[in-house]
Parts: structure tokens; sequence; C-alpha cells
């Protein structure tokens, strides 16, 4: 038997790979994981707990009929959360939510725009063409605005004096002017339509003032500002309207080949414009090029519920983008994507009832209090999440949720040569409470069996802390020892495993203990390798 050898996982910042095969994962990605979060430094650790922010259900809502558009954050004097859901605006500064009144026929709800007058702040709202009206609202009471027809344009640019808006799917503020897409004109739909009001003057329409946009397909998905061109998406193109004013106005195809099912499934950041594209999955434009971002998911395509597609939600907050996807035949989100674009890693969110997140967003409360918040998908609440928590709390009862992370596996190198795999050394942070890190090992790529089964029993130090690794394994009777660890509570510490036995291969779950949080630092390999035969 050879000289005793090691190999060490600092980093687990590859995250999760669903592509690769065992042969192709990095030693910093994971075939499976859940509900852990990586550290761009190198450690994993246990994702924060959420719970309500309302504790009253939105107007009334029965648990398992609450079907949320978006979220959207209104920065202002006194800022608003902003929630499109079951046919209805609501509003909330932080708390229970109130309806604003404002009707939504939109399948994919209200779409939003905030404008900044002379006197005070208001939101458009566009709610979809089968709605009489649009609206914008005040912060404290909404206004009808009446629909742009024949006999209700305001042609003169040197008096307008309209209180009006076209009837439309979408709305955006963009180079002095609020724009509107995908329109309702005299009864008569033009889904391939972009309107534009009087510069500086958002109620005021003029007849002529509008773009088709035929190329692509019909019906425009959705439309967003960025880097100084307002982005309109079709399902299968993406165009870009550059320009400041009448005489400059111009349109560009951008793509003919991306597309975006529905405005839920597009993100804006200063850096960035990130959108869903079925069957491609998720790209970033950053104004020159596409980017796919979606190499190591691809295998989410097969599971994808694709009947619900304008059930997907794209959206980006907590300097992360956020991907809610509905699987198998889940018509609702059920598995939210987290990407961190620093390290350009996913990992993945469930609650603690298996349901996925609606439109995270960021939200300033006027105390200055940062919070990152999202809907749930079928229960009338809106959930944010704490960072000193370790369950959630959805229905008013916290409830611990499962999490753990698979490593890849490991031949050292050698595929076909056994090796005497000895006890691994994890470097871990001190707990706050004592918790048991569950590790189960496997060997040899067989996935279904649990070789060797450990756990990692962690006390709080006082002192001093002893750490002992507890074996519980179907073919051997491991004899743990114990280690020694330092005394300061905030850092983190060693501790050793059990023997892991003779294989070619092996592989290590480590799941957390429910309702505590946990991490791993790093985790060190040591193994005798054996003689080819």
């Amino acid at each position: 038997m050879g000289q005793m050898q090691v190999l060490r996982t600092d980093s687990f910042v590859g995250g999760l790979n669903l592509r690769a095969d065992p042969f192709q994962l990095q030693p910093n990605e994971s075939p499976d994981l859940l509900n852990v979060d990586v550290d761009p430094r190198g450690g994993l650790s246990m994702r924060s707990g959420f719970e309500r922010i309302n504790t009253t259900a939105v107007d009334s809502i029965a648990n398992g009929s609450f079907t949320p558009e978006q979220l959207y954050s209104w920065y202002r004097t006194s800022p608003q959360i902003i929630l499109s859901a079951n046919s209805k605006v609501f509003f909330s500064t932080g708390g229970n939510f109130t309806d604003t009144t404002i009707a939504v026929s939109s399948a994919d709800g209200g779409h939003f725009a905030p404008w900044s007058g002379s006197s005070s702040d208001v939101l458009y709202v566009a709610s979809g063409v089968a709605t009489t009206t649009m609206s914008k609202w005040s912060g404290s009471a909404s206004t009808a605005l009446t629909a742009s027809a024949t006999g209700a344009w305001q042609d003169s640019l040197t008096n307008p004096n309209g209180t009006h808006m076209p009837r439309s799917n979408f709305v955006a503020a963009h180079v002095d002017r609020l724009w509107v897409a995908s329109t309702r004109e005299n009864g008569t739909d033009f889904p391939n339509r972009v309107r534009f009001s009087h510069p500086n003057f958002p109620e005021s329409w003029r007849e002529i003032d509008f773009i088709d946009i035929v190329e692509g397909g019909s019906g425009i998905t959705a439309m967003m500002p960025f880097g100084g061109a307002l982005i309109v998406f079709k399902q299968n193109s993406i165009h870009a309207i550059y320009g400041y004013d009448t005489d400059t106005f111009q349109v560009v195809t951008l793509t003919s080949s991306l597309g975006t099912p529905s405005s839920h499934s597009v993100a804006v950041t200063e850096g960035g414009l990130f959108f869903f594209d079925w069957p491609d999955g998720v790209f970033l434009y950053d104004g020159k090029e596409f980017s796919d971002l979606f190499e190591k998911l691809r295998p989410l395509q097969q599971t994808i519920n694709d009947s619900h597609l304008t059930n997907i939600h794209l959206s980006h907050a907590d300097n992360r983008l956020w991907l809610s996807v509905p699987i198998a035949t889940a018509t609702t989100a059920t598995h939210t994507y987290v990407f961190d674009p620093t390290i350009e890693a996913w990992t993945l969110y469930r609650l603690s009832d298996s349901a996925g997140l609606i439109s995270p967003i960021d939200f300033v409360a006027s105390t200055g209090t940062r919070s990152l918040v999202a809907a749930h998908p079928t229960d009338a609440f809106v959930l944010k999440q704490t960072v000193n928590i370790s369950q959630d709390d959805i229905r008013g009862t916290d409830t611990s949720f499962s999490s753990y992370y698979v490593a890849p596996w490991l031949d050292a190198g050698v595929v076909s040569a056994k090796k005497m795999w000895r006890r691994p050394d994890f470097v871990v942070p001190v707990p706050a409470v004592a918790t048991r890190i569950t590790v189960q090992a496997y060997r040899d790529w067989e996935e279904a069996t649990v070789h060797r089964l450990f756990y990692l029993d962690l006390t709080v130090p006082t002192g001093g802390l002893q750490w002992q690794a507890e074996a519980a394994e179907p073919d051997a009777n491991l004899g743990w020892g114990e280690a020694p660890w330092g005394a300061d509570p905030t850092g983190a510490q060693f501790v050793r495993g059990g023997n892991l036995g003779s294989a070619r291969a092996i592989r290590l779950k480590m799941s957390g203990p429910g309702g505590k949080p946990w991490g791993v630092n790093s985790i060190t390999y040591k193994y005798n390798p054996r003689r080819i035969r």
C-alpha cells in the first residue's frame, strides 16, 4: 500500500452543474444541492429563512388561490411595495397589503412605470387591453385615465392637455416620454405596436406617434429601458428603439433567434439585461452582445412544464439573479435557481413547503432598512429573507427546511485503482447552538446505496470545544475519535469525520439538521493508493 495522499476542496464556488457527467464535474461544482449558498471566498452555508411581512392574507385570498404576477419596488419619499395579483394591484409599506382599486386584465398582470412630476411622483399602470382604462397611482389614490382613441388624441404638441393613456399591456418611462406597447385602439388590437407620449407630458398622445414592429412574429411580450435604448421583446426576437425624438427614433433588431415568453422573465440592472428564452434558457445582454448563462442548467429544459411558460419568473435582487420555474406537471413555481454573476454559479432554493419564490425584489423601507422580498406562488403572503433565522414562516408557524450539498466524485486521477480512504477532515464555521451535520458517503459511482454514514456533532465552545464524529454504517464497525477545537465561537474550526473504506471513487453528501444554521469551509480527503492489478 502506498504512502498516504491528500486531496483538498477549499472552494465550492462552481455551484450547481446539472449537465456534467461524473467525469466532467470540477472539484468546486456539485451535481445536486438544495438551500445552500456558495460564498465567493470559497465556503458554503445554509440559506437564511423567509418570514411573512403581511400577517393578514392579501385581500383575504384563501391559501392555494393566490396568483401573483409581479412585485415592484416604488422608490419615493415613502417607498412602497407594489403587488400585482389576482387581477388587482395592491400596495404595502412593509406590512399588510391594501387594494389600490386598480383592475388588471393582462395575463402578465399590471405593468408599472414611475414618473417624477413637477409637483408629485406617480406610478403609471398598464393593466391590459381588456381593461377599459389605464391608471396612475399617487401612493394613496388611483386615477383612471381616458383611453386614447378616435376623438381622444392630443395631436397638438403646443397645447398638450390630456389625461389620457392608450389601453395597453406594457408601459415604460424613457427619454422624457411615457411609452406603451401591445395596444387596443378603437376596438382593434395592435399586438406589435409601440406608442410614445408627448415629451414631458405622459398623459398626452398623438395619433401618429407609434412604431409597429412586425419582424419576429406576432405579439410583443415585454418592454424595458436599458442602456439608452428601449428594448422590445417578442417570443423569438429582440429589438432596440434608439433615438431621442420623432426625427431620430429608429428600430434595430438585436437578434432574431432569442426572445422571451412574457414580461415575467425579464430583469434589468445597470450592468445588464437578463432574460429567459424558451427553450435556450437564461441570457445576458450587456448592450453589445448576448451571453449564455444557462449552460450548467441545460437539462432543466427537459423538466420545465412548457405549458406554463408565462409562470417562469426572472428577477434581480440582492445582487443575484432569481429564476423560478414550474417543474414536471406543476403549474406554479416549484424551484428557484439563484445565480451569482460574480462567480457565475447557480444554487437552488425551495421553501419549507417545496414551493419556489415569485419575483424577488430589493425593498428599502422609509427607515432605510433593506430587505429581499418575494411572493409565495399560491398563498397570499409576501416573504422577506432574514439573516438571523433558520426556518421559514409562511403561514404563521416556523417550519424547518431541508438543506444539503453533494460533492463531486473523487478518484484521485486513477479510475481503475482502489484506494483506502481514511477519515476526512472538515473545517466548518463554529456553531451558535449544538448542531449535527449528517454525512453520507457513496463509492464507485453507485448513487443509490449509502456506503458509509457518520455525523459531525457540534457543540457550542466554552473555553475549548470537543467535536465527535459518530458512525452508523451498514458494513463496518468504525471506531471514532475526538478532535479538540479552539474556543473562538466566531471563527472556523477543525473536525474529523469517519473512515470511508476501500473504493475506487468516493462522494460525500452533507446535510443540515433542519432549523439550525450550518456550513462547510473546507474538506481534506486522505487515502492510501493501492497497486493496479
